[in-house]
């Protein structure tokens, strides 16, 4: 059984991770820090604020990070290299650490698609992943699967994990209207009692397929779900042994920090949690929120239950899902 350690004093996090990280990473070598520096206008997003005492942690044994990210498929300031490595300048970024935006994938062959994952973080002997958890409109929740799945492949990957979770139909709609009221894109519409769905402008959520009373929809491929957790597992199963987790449970919004407006929080703050391993990581993540808000807070805020794509990812990397909480 893996063991996440759980921080609920965000003012002792740099001697937490001091102490965590001793003898992971070997002295004086690099460490590849996989973060999302969020969408510019995104509030709540990580700042460099809330990694500092992780990086000061990290060079205090003589570590040296360097941070990394992918730019996005969708139209942003960050949907380029250079248009992200400006961003990341002006969040200030650059002044904490080294950093790298690249969309260089190496392919790797999943059951439904192959992914190409990013060459630096799979080539890297040393991966620090942190994430910050919020809920997603697509995945109910995202942390480190969602980090790693979307955040560690390419644009390309990226878009193919949307669109092979788009609908089709299978049988002819009975009219119950309940894809249109969930649809998070807001693009299915009634009309003349049956659905209409714009494929197009369809994020490929796969809420509609799962929620549909008469089963009338099915997925291109797969369930979004199953999708982003094949790609998580691309970039997991590929990553160096030396390769630790943390997640930030603070600042829990309704919307990624992909989104320029995510919300406002929808829960207290919980603390830090940290592990090797990303699926009970992920796991841990939702429980604690979970019984902090004695109800299943993503599921019920965002149409979506999380452990869809955790419970996959924990198939395709072979990481268990029980873990043993440890209060530090």
């Amino acid at each position: 059984m893996s063991k996440v350690y759980f921080l609920k004093d965000f003012e002792k996090l740099n001697i937490k991770t001091k102490n965590l990280l001793k003898g992971v990473y070997p002295t004086n070598s690099q460490v590849v820090v996989k973060i999302h520096f969020g969408e510019p206008g995104n509030k709540f997003a990580f700042t460099p604020d809330d990694i500092r005492p992780i990086i000061k942690a990290m060079k205090s044994l003589k570590l040296s990070p360097l941070l990394i990210d992918t730019p996005v498929v969708y139209s942003s300031p960050r949907d380029s290299v250079k248009g992200y490595e400006k961003v990341v300048r002006e969040k200030g970024y650059d002044k904490l650490a080294p950093f790298i935006i690249s969309n260089n994938g190496i392919k790797v062959k999943t059951k439904d698609f192959t992914a190409e994952v990013c060459k630096e973080l799979v080539e890297a002997k040393n991966v620090l992943v942190i994430s910050h958890v919020k809920g997603h409109a697509c995945s109910g929740f995202g942390g480190t699967i969602k980090n790693l799945g979307m955040g560690g492949v390419t644009k390309k990957t990226k878009s193919l994990e949307h669109s092979l979770g788009k609908p089709k139909f299978i049988s002819e709609c009975q009219g119950c209207g309940i894809c249109a009221n969930l649809c998070p894109a807001g693009v299915i519409k009634m009309v003349d009692g049956k659905a209409k769905i714009d494929l197009n402008a369809c994020w490929g959520c796969s809420i509609c397929q799962i929620e549909c009373s008469y089963k009338c929809l099915a997925p291109q491929k797969a369930y979004f779900d199953d999708l982003l957790a094949q790609g998580a597992a691309a970039v997991i199963n590929n990553l160096p042994q030396n390769t630790f987790y943390i997640n930030f449970l603070k600042n829990i919004v309704k919307l990624c920090d992909c989104e320029v407006s995510p919300g406002d929080p929808i829960s207290k703050d919980a603390g830090i949690l940290f592990s090797d391993n990303p699926v009970a990581i992920d796991k841990a993540s939702v429980d604690i929120i979970n019984d902090l808000n004695g109800k299943d807070l993503f599921k019920d805020i965002n149409n979506k239950d999380p452990l869809l794509h955790i419970n996959f990812a924990s198939e395709y990397t072979g990481k268990e899902l029980d873990y043993e909480l440890v209060s530090i």
